[in-house]
């Protein structure tokens, strides 16, 4: 059975509104919200600026049942790890088995406006990776001495570890990334929606990944984020979903300076067509069923959609009422099984 979950995006609306939407998911029953977590915004009218880690305590506090977590954090620059690690733990020792932690290697916009340098792509994976090695020993053990080639800690102990084992998901648009998801963590998450990059590049290397670590790789998450938006009427949702036209040309995760004003300007190239080919852009349950359907063959375990919807909470309804009810008895692990073996 695939799951499905909401990111709420601190990029596109405000932290207190955006409160108000998870309250609404754990009241419908959704199990997962995914949190953005950025310093910057892909777009700068209309944008918003929350922080998510203090959102996620709120959030957390308010609901009931909900899983919270990050989708992603990148602790390699303005975030030490240890420092990941101590707030993650806090979390989940107050919210225990309620707190997941998504990992990425970073993106300009919330590195550079927040005055830390922009390193190679190589150069920040190597982060990444490292980073993850600390952030699990601190969880795990008392008085850590960590030598790593970016990060070094010397008798490093979290006084408040976690009540429950914290999952950590890395996400990422390569199969480097991948791989390194499916060996020593427990999932992958990407925002990768080409078929042929999913089938022919991504889940293999998780796949390969995971076996090299010797484990099971339809045990682990595998998560994939799409933008949404629903209204009855369809240039209704397509007007709404317009603040990620910037966010959907690539070049921008890679610039060194980047600035939402510029961003915004250059986006206006996404034509409308692009945004209902890329996005789920729906004006009915069954037309978003068919749109699905084909990352559910992929194997995800998980379809995180990012509710950019007119009006929010009439798209929660429709997912957890209709969308999410029509996947519940699909045979997800055969599934996942069958688009292995034709990779």
């Amino acid at each position: 059975m695939v799951r499905f979950g909401i990111q709420a995006s601190h990029e596109q609306i405000n932290p207190a509104d955006l409160l108000n939407d998870v309250i609404a998911m754990d009241r419908l029953g959704l199990e997962r919200c995914w949190s953005s977590d950025h310093y910057m915004p892909w777009w700068h009218t209309g944008a918003a600026g929350g922080a998510a880690w203090p959102w996620l305590g709120a959030a957390l506090a308010r609901t009931q049942k909900i899983t919270v977590g990050t989708g992603v954090t990148a602790p390699i620059m303005r975030y030490h790890p240890a420092v990941v690690a101590q707030v993650f733990a806090t979390l989940d020792y107050m919210f225990p088995g309620r707190v997941f932690l998504g990992i990425g290697r970073g993106e300009s916009l919330n590195e550079v406006p927040a005055g830390k340098s922009w390193p190679s792509n190589q150069e920040r994976f190597e982060r990444m990776q490292e980073a993850i090695q600390l952030i699990k020993r601190l969880w795990a053990e008392d008085w850590v001495t960590f030598e790593g080639k970016y990060y070094q800690v010397k008798d490093s102990n979290l006084y408040t570890k976690p009540k429950q084992r914290i999952p950590i998901y890395v996400a990422g648009l390569g199969a480097q990334s991948a791989r390194l998801a499916g060996q020593e963590t427990d999932g992958f998450v990407t925002n990768e929606l080409d078929p042929e990059i999913i089938e022919g590049r991504l889940l293999p290397a998780f796949r390969e990944g995971a076996k090299e670590s010797g484990r099971d790789p339809d045990s682990l998450t595998r998560a994939v984020f799409i933008p949404a938006s629903y209204d009855g009427d369809k240039q209704k949702a397509l007007e709404s979903i317009g603040y990620w036209k910037g966010a959907m040309i690539k070049a921008f995760f890679e610039v060194h300076f980047p600035d939402p004003r510029k961003i915004e300007e250059n986006g206006q190239v996404v034509g409308n067509d692009v945004l209902d080919r890329m996005a789920l852009v729906v004006s009915s349950a069954d037309e978003a069923i068919k749109k699905l359907e084909k990352f559910v063959r992929f194997g995800f375990t998980d379809v995180v959609l990012i509710n950019s919807s007119p009006n929010r909470e009439s798209f929660l309804r429709l997912v957890t009422k209709e969308i999410a009810p029509a996947f519940k008895d699909r045979n997800r692990p055969r599934a996942a099984q069958a688009a292995s073996a034709a990779m």
